[in-house]
Formats: C-alpha cells, structure tokens, sequence
C-alpha cells in the first residue's frame, strides 16, 4: 500500500498516508525514544542490525517501509529520490509564492527569471536580498538531484520511484512573505539532512556512498544558510528524535544528526495531498 502511495500510483490522501504509516509503526510518538534508544549505543545505527554492509535485505525493507527497489542499495537510491521530488517540488511552489506567480507554474528554464514581488517579513534588506538567491538556487538544486537519482537508477537497470500523482503542498501553505516561505522550508531541509546520514549506513557500495555524502553535504549548506537568513543558528541543532553520532562530544556543532529512514517518511508525509 505504501509503495502506491509513494510512488505515485494512487490518488490517496495525506490522511489516507498518513493512517498507513501509523499502522506500521512509524508515528511521529516513537521518534523521541528511538532517538534515547539508538544514542544510548553511542553509534549512529538507524536499526539494531543496520550498519555498512551488516544489515539484510527482508531487515532493510521493513526499516523503509513502503519504498520499492530489490536492492539494498536501490531501496536507498529510491528513499532518496522520493524525497528529491517532495523537496524539488516544495521548492518550485515556494519559488512561485514569492515571485507572485500561480503555485502551480512549472519551474522556467533559469533562475534569473524570478524576482521577489511578496514583503520581507520583518527581515532586514540584506538578507532579504540573499534569501531571495538562496531559494532561487536551491529550487534548481533540488531538482538536479531529484534528475540525477533517476538517471542513476535507470543507468543501474533498476527502476526509480514516481512523484506522488496527487502531488504535494505545504500544510498551511507556502507563505505570504519571504520569512514566512524561507521559515516552512527549513524543516524540509533539516529533514533531508538527516535523512541522508540516517541511510548512509545501509549503503554496500562505497560509490554510491560517496554520491550520498555529496549531496548530503549539500543539504547541509542549503539548511545552514537559510537557517543564517532568518537569524538562526546554523546548526547542526538537536531536534526531537534525532540520532546522535556520539554522545561524548555534546558540545552543539561538533556533529550533525541524523533521521532513521522510517521517521524521515513520517514526517515527510505532512506534505503529502
């Protein structure tokens, strides 16, 4: 059922998601003791049997519930690119708030295109200025790597996820304002930060490992500066059921967090119509 859901092939609602999520056990509620639990070991291991190459396939299936692939490695492939169309098409909408335009106009050819027609929201002229190019860039961003995932998919003759046929949406929507837009992406871009560190260790190819770890990087600096933009601290900040690397460095900014992959689906379906 989840595999309709995120894969596309069905029209199903956010409630309808997230009712099946909650069924097989991945509620928001068991987040803040999965991350107690899995800190407590001092490690960063999403499950009790996760780990670079120690962890079976019928185990990974079930800690990404409903994402296809008869892989391991092609269950993280399509965990990831179910979350680049969520972010890349968040990112188009949130772009067209700003610039005045129909939510649903497709993303133009460039980003010089756009120009901010909506308030600043409080923030002060420069970065105003720096979050308007910010959300233009990282638009493009997200959908080159939600293009590159499925090219790498296809090329490894396996088959990538779809966007959700019903799309997405932001639950209360885009914003009125450019602090208001750049506050509701935010979550998004911690979520995809942790995400990705939370799935690196399933990873058996070192390659693919690498790919992750670069755009898991990027995530990383897309938070941090719009974290920068709206007068935040640019983290890594502790959120609630985060997993820790290491409890011996607590000190904040030593290392990030992390998200196990069925948490990461939990909260990316909030977004789901």
């Amino acid at each position: 059922m989840l595999d309709n859901l995120l894969s596309g092939s069905t029209g199903s609602s956010r409630r309808n998601f997230l009712a099946t999520a909650g069924a097989l056990g991945v509620g928001l509620i068991s987040a803040p003791l999965l991350g107690k639990t899995i800190g407590s070991t001092g490690g960063l291991k999403p499950s009790a049997r996760a780990g670079s190459g120690n962890v079976n396939f019928a185990q990974a299936r079930s800690d990404f519930p409903g994402i296809p692939g008869q892989t391991i490695n092609q269950l993280v492939l399509n965990f990831a690119l179910t979350l680049e169309f969520l972010e890349a098409d968040l990112y188009r909408q949130a772009l067209n708030a700003i610039s005045g335009r129909s939510i649903d106009a497709p993303l133009e050819s460039d980003s010089s295109k756009y120009e901010l027609k909506v308030g600043r929201g409080g923030l002060p002229r420069i970065r105003t200025n720096a979050g308007f190019l910010y959300l233009a860039q990282f638009a493009y961003v997200e959908a080159a790597h939600r293009d590159f995932l499925i090219n790498a998919i296809t090329n490894a003759g396996a088959t990538p996820t779809t966007a959700a046929t019903a799309g997405y949406s932001f639950p209360n929507g885009p914003g009125t304002t450019l602090r208001e837009v750049l506050a509701n992406i935010l979550p998004l871009e911690e979520t995809g930060v942790r995400a990705y560190l939370g799935a690196l260790p399933y990873l058996t190819d070192l390659g693919l490992a690498t790919t992750a770890g670069g755009i898991y990087s990027t995530e990383c600096r897309h938070s941090a500066a719009i974290a920068y933009t709206l007068g935040q601290t640019t983290g890594p900040a502790e959120r609630p059921g985060d997993l820790k690397i290491t409890r011996r460095y607590p000190t904040e900014n030593t290392f990030e967090y992390a998200l196990a992959p069925s948490s990461v689906l939990t909260a990316a379906s909030v977004y789901f119509n």
